[in-house]
C-alpha cells in the first residue's frame, strides 16, 4: 500500500496553484486571442530547489526511496516545470481546458544537484495544425548556472478543437518483440490525489470522482507523468540503464488499477540508433504506455 502523501506538501505547490487560477481566469474570459509577447519567447527562471521534505516523499511515492543520494530524479521535471509550461500555453488562442498530455522525451545529460537552484528554461518547440486538433511540443530544458543543460525534456501535448478530427494515419507495425518483464506496479484509488499533491497538477479527473466521471475518461485516471515515474523506476530497480526514453500516453491508467508490468524487449533488440522498445501493459491487451528507450 502506498504511504500518505500530507496536505502540507501544499505550500510547495504554490506556483503552479497560481497558473491553475490563471487557466480558469483565461477560460471564463474566453480569452482566445494571443497576448503582446507570443508564445515563442521563451520563458527562464532561476528558481529555487524542492525542498528535501517534498523531494523524499516524491521519491516514496515514486518506489524510490533511498536512491538519489544528492541528486533530484530528472523525471520530477513534471514538478517545477509545469508553471513555465502553462505560461506559455496562457499565450496561446486557445481554450486550456481542452488541452491533453500525449507523452514526454526525456534525455539526461548529467546528475542534478539536490539543494541548487535551477535554471529552467521552457520554449514552443513546434505547433502543427490539423483538422480538430493542435499539436504542441513545449521544450524544456533544466541545471543549474554552472550547468545549464543537464535534463532535457519535450512534452508533448494537443488542444482538441471542435468540429471533426483527421482519421489517425494507419502506421505499419512490424512484429512485436519478445517482452521482457522488468516488474510490476499498481495504483489505488488516491495515487491521483498523492501525484498532484506532488507535482501541483491538481486537474480533476486525476482526484474527483464525480468530476472525474463527467469526463470522457469516465472515471478517475493517473496522471500520464506519474504512469511514466513509476515505471521508470521500476526499470531502474531491475538495472535498465537508459540516457534517453521516449514515450507515449496511449491509454490513461485507470484509478484503482491492480495489475500493471512494465515491459522492454531485449538488449539484442535495439535499433541501429540503439532504441529498445518499451511499453506498460494492463489486463488484457491494454497498452497505457509505449515508447522506447536507449
Amino acid at each position: 500500500m502506498t504511504a500518505a502523501v500530507p496536505y502540507g506538501l501544499l505550500r510547495y505547490q504554490l506556483p503552479m496553484l497560481l497558473t491553475g487560477a490563471r487557466v480558469v481566469g483565461h477560460t471564463l474570459s474566453h480569452a482566445l486571442r494571443r497576448a503582446r509577447h507570443g508564445a515563442s519567447t521563451p520563458v527562464e527562471r532561476l528558481i529555487a530547489p524542492p525542498s528535501h521534505e517534498l523531494v523524499e516523499q516524491y521519491l516514496a511515492w515514486a518506489g524510490a526511496s533511498g536512491c538519489y543520494a544528492g541528486q533530484l530524479p530528472p523525471h520530477m521535471v513534471s514538478q517545477w516545470s509545469l508553471p513555465l509550461v502553462g505560461e506559455l500555453l496562457l499565450r496561446m488562442p486557445y481554450r486550456l481546458v481542452t488541452v491533453i498530455n500525449q507523452g514526454v522525451t526525456l534525455r539526461v545529460h548529467g546528475p542534478l544537484p539536490r539543494g541548487t537552484p535551477l535554471l529552467v528554461r521552457a520554449e514552443v518547440d513546434r505547433i502543427e495544425e490539423t483538422p480538430g486538433r493542435i499539436k504542441v511540443v513545449v521544450a524544456v530544458t533544466t541545471g543549474t548556472e554552472q550547468q545549464p543543460a543537464l535534463v532535457e525534456a519535450q512534452l508533448h501535448m494537443s488542444f482538441l478543437l471542435p468540429g471533426p478530427r483527421a482519421p489517425r494515419a494507419q502506421q505499419e507495425r512490424g512484429p512485436e518483440p519478445q517482452w521482457i518483464t522488468a516488474g510490476l506496479w499498481h495504483a489505488d484509488d488516491r495515487d491521483g490525489l498523492r501525484f498532484a499533491l506532488l507535482t501541483g497538477d491538481f486537474n480533476p479527473i486525476h482526484w474527483c470522482g464525480p468530476l472525474a466521471r463527467r469526463s470522457v475518461f469516465r472515471g478517475m485516471v493517473l496522471h500520464g507523468f506519474g504512469s511514466l515515474v513509476r515505471s521508470y523506476e521500476v526499470l531502474m530497480r531491475q538495472g535498465v540503464r537508459f540516457d534517453e526514453i521516449d514515450i507515449r500516453f496511449v491509454k490513461p491508467v485507470p484509478l484503482p488499477c491492480a495489475a500493471l508490468s512494465v515491459q522492454v524487449a531485449p538488449e539484442g533488440s535495439a535499433d541501429a540508433d540503439g532504441w529498445r522498445a518499451l511499453r506498460l501493459a494492463g489486463n488484457g491487451d491494454a497498452v497505457h504506455l509505449a515508447g522506447r528507450l536507449r
